[in-house]
């Protein structure tokens, strides 16, 4: 997996969203596909020099596309809902001390943009 720490408009506004969340050592980083992930050393692994990854943010691929589609008033509409939503998803879920073998992956859905819960 290829990270960069070139974020598109979506995740700069998503690690913004979840500022606080995190201690200072976790890292924002973009996949190439465009997922958000937050990499930093893993409290009470064996190994202190451990870096993994704690919380996982993407959009599916219907997201995306009616993204792409809306006009500039309905897609911030949409990602101010994805924000919020994923956002508080993130916030309410993550416990440093609770990361398992794989990250928290949170993903916007449709159903996230409508405000149903996932």
């Amino acid at each position: 997996m290829n990270l960069s720490k070139n974020l598109n408009d979506f995740n700069r506004r998503m690690v913004e969203e979840l500022r606080g969340t995190f201690a200072a050592n976790v890292t924002p980083f973009q996949t190439e596909d465009e997922m958000l992930v937050l990499r930093g050393p893993i409290e009470g692994h064996e190994d202190p020099k451990h870096i993994g990854t704690h919380v996982a943010v993407s959009l599916d691929q219907d997201v995306r596309h009616a993204m792409e589609l809306a006009s500039i008033a309905q897609r911030e509409e949409m990602t101010q809902t994805l924000l919020s939503n994923l956002g508080t998803q993130v916030k309410y879920q993550y416990h440093p001390q609770k990361i398992g073998l794989y990250a928290l992956d949170v993903i916007g859905t449709m159903k996230t943009i409508s405000g149903l819960s996932q």
